[in-house]
């Protein structure tokens, strides 16, 4: 009896197995193969950014990482920068700690790196002139009326430089080379004579210098500067006697005391919009609120920023607005600090680019951003916008803010809703 009680039980247990297997090559047949309830996909624009403002004054002209020079469409940017002085006298040898001094300054080298340009620009010009110790970062494109009349140095054609084999001009003595493969970059290398150089001894040489650019077209070009990495270097060269025989070396290099650039273009100003870029360049920041349906229970497929400007911004052609969005860590308004980060950490910063001369509606995908904020409820759901480089580039842009109904930005989710397992 027992071993029949055992097999029976076996036999049941058997039945019962093969009666849940399911066949994985069978068509599913929903909702009978499928828990109660379908998946649905939810596509909406969403008005829930509940603040916004704009600031102003975050990069000036003097600690930008170029100088701007633009004279086209009606724009005037011109560099200004100043170097130290420095001694004539150098050590005669290495034996010993005897020094001589310069029976004359012969000449000097100024050298110019250009980051950014318009290859398309033909016959480009660099005009050096003169200008007063004096300058400072309160020193406006007004002030400089005079200099930048009567005091022209030296004028240089880059592209013709650039045709002479090796960059060089063995008659002047100038020079231009290609800096990347881009052939954007152009490191420039001037000579001024003993008379254009002016070493004044009262001052240990100090000079201060400007710049004004012209071209066929298209003339808008961006200088290095030392916070850029390679400013303007200055170098100057005497007379020595060496054992009764005139040599001519090199015995300093200035350093760079100001750079910066003077233009007619007029810092932003606040109204009810909001605005991006520009010198001293402003900042925007934008306040989500999301929906807790969506927060907390939903899978975000996809979520895009939508912002339309109010004009198109006005600047060169071939040049762009690169705007860049940054997800706040802490939101405490003009100071809110942004973090550090490569483009690849797109729940951290994203890049929209805004065509010049075109206002059409700048759609920026911010889904890490989104699932960032679903994931860390407690970090602030804040963006703020800014421009790269700051302080690099004259254009701003303004864009409607919430303050404009029809025109607000907003947030456009395609996400999943939270599926109900079971039968309702």
């Amino acid at each position: 009896m027992t071993f029949g009680r055992r097999t029976l039980l076996a036999l049941g247990l058997t039945g019962l197995l093969v009666g849940c297997t399911e066949d994985a090559t069978a068509p599913g047949k929903c909702p009978a193969f499928c828990p109660g309830g379908q998946l649905s996909v939810v596509d909406t624009v969403l008005n829930i950014i509940s603040r916004d403002s704009s600031y102003v004054g975050y990069v000036v002209p003097e600690s930008a990482g170029v100088m701007m020079a633009v004279n086209f469409g009606g724009v005037d940017a011109r560099p200004i920068f100043s170097l130290g002085g420095v001694s004539t006298r150098i050590a005669v040898n290495t034996a010993d700690t005897t020094t001589d001094t310069a029976q004359s300054v012969d000449s000097a080298l100024l050298t110019l790196t250009i980051a950014r340009r318009d290859t398309l620009a033909t016959n480009l010009r660099i005009n050096l002139y003169r200008m007063p110790l004096s300058i400072d970062p309160t020193t406006t494109l007004a002030d400089l009326s005079g200099p930048f009349t009567d005091s022209l140095l030296r004028t240089v054609n880059v592209d013709s430089l650039l045709a002479l084999p090796g960059g060089v001009d063995s008659a002047s003595g100038d020079s231009a080379v290609y800096t990347d493969t881009t052939r954007i970059g152009v490191r420039v290398v001037m000579k001024l004579s003993a008379a254009q150089a002016n070493y004044l001894a009262a001052d240990s040489g100090r000079s201060a210098f400007g710049i004004r650019i012209s071209a066929d077209s298209l003339a808008s070009v961006a200088f290095n500067t030392v916070t850029g990495g390679s400013g303007p270097i200055f170098s100057w060269w005497g007379t020595y006697d060496s054992s009764g025989t005139a040599v001519s070396r090199l015995f300093g290099t200035a350093v760079n005391l100001f750079n910066s650039y003077v233009s007619n273009v007029s810092a932003p100003t606040l109204d009810s919009n909001l605005i991006v870029g520009g010198v001293p360049s402003a900042r925007s920041i934008l306040r989500f609120t999301l929906p807790r349906n969506i927060r907390d229970s939903s899978q975000i497929v996809r979520a895009t920023l939508t912002m339309i400007p109010v004009a198109a911004p006005v600047g060169v052609p071939s040049d762009s607005l690169l705007l860049v969005i940054y997800r706040l860590g802490t939101d405490v308004g003009a100071k809110s600090p942004i973090a550090i980060a490569t483009i690849a950490d797109s729940s951290l910063l994203v890049v929209a680019g805004v065509p010049i001369g075109h206002a059409d509606t700048i759609a920026t995908d911010i889904t890490e951003m989104v699932r960032f904020w679903q994931a860390d409820t407690l970090v602030p759901q804040s963006v703020m916008i800014r421009q790269a480089p700051e302080g690099g580039n004259l254009v701003s842009v303004r864009l409607y803010s919430t303050r404009s109904p029809a025109y607000r930005p907003a947030l456009h989710v395609t996400y999943v809703p939270r599926f109900a397992f079971g039968n309702p």
